[in-house]
């Protein structure tokens, strides 16, 4: 595979430094959650000549994962789509028939795993799914991806538990999650681009 490389981060905070500019040919900050996720990246890839390989990077929670872990994801679901009450399954969208995206390219060497996405900071455990890992982003960003038929690689920094200390854990967790990202992205990409 040999493209530009987009990287793709919710905030500037998660790019501490600007330490991750030097692996990307391009950097994209959408803000926080799925709409401006969405809205970010395809406004950049409507943009775009050549589509690029999209890297998604920066934190998230977990209630499986230690905080201090680097995760490749390879799965996204919409946590927070309850249309259980018209007959759909919980994380759904109506009228479609995929509930699960799997798009995320796998890397070898780092432990794989499904990210629920939603617009909810969580604090406590999920009364249906098993949440190995969390954020607010992903799963846009994924869709977006297959929409525009751009490959996409996710890695996450596990920052906290995603529990009662998961805001306070995060503001101190975010500074070393680009030392950590920076090493994971090196080593994926020399895997996607060997």
């Amino acid at each position: 595979m040999n493209r530009p490389v987009l990287l793709v981060l919710a905030l500037e905070q998660e790019n501490h430094q600007h330490r991750l500019n030097p692996l990307a040919d391009a950097v994209l900050y959408t803000g926080v959650g799925k709409v401006n996720a969405a809205l970010a990246l395809t406004r950049h890839l409507a943009a775009c000549t050549e589509m690029p390989l999209v890297v998604n990077v920066g934190s998230a929670g977990s209630h499986c994962f230690t905080a201090g872990e680097v995760v490749n994801v390879t799965a996204f679901v919409q946590r927070d789509m309850d249309c259980t009450a018209m007959g759909v399954p919980l994380g759904q969208t109506p009228f479609e028939s995929v509930k699960r995206l799997e798009n995320g390219l796998a890397v070898e060497g780092l432990p794989s795993a499904a990210c629920y996405t939603g617009d909810s900071f969580v604090t406590e455990a999920h009364p249906v799914f098993h949440l190995e890992v969390i954020d607010m982003e992903s799963y846009a960003l994924a869709k977006v991806c297959t929409a525009f038929d751009a490959p996409f690689l996710c890695l996450k920094f596990i920052t906290d538990g995603a529990d009662g200390e998961a805001a306070e854990d995060w503001s101190q967790a975010v500074v070393m999650s680009a030392h950590r990202l920076e090493d994971a992205l090196k080593a994926a990409l020399a895997h996607v681009f060997p």
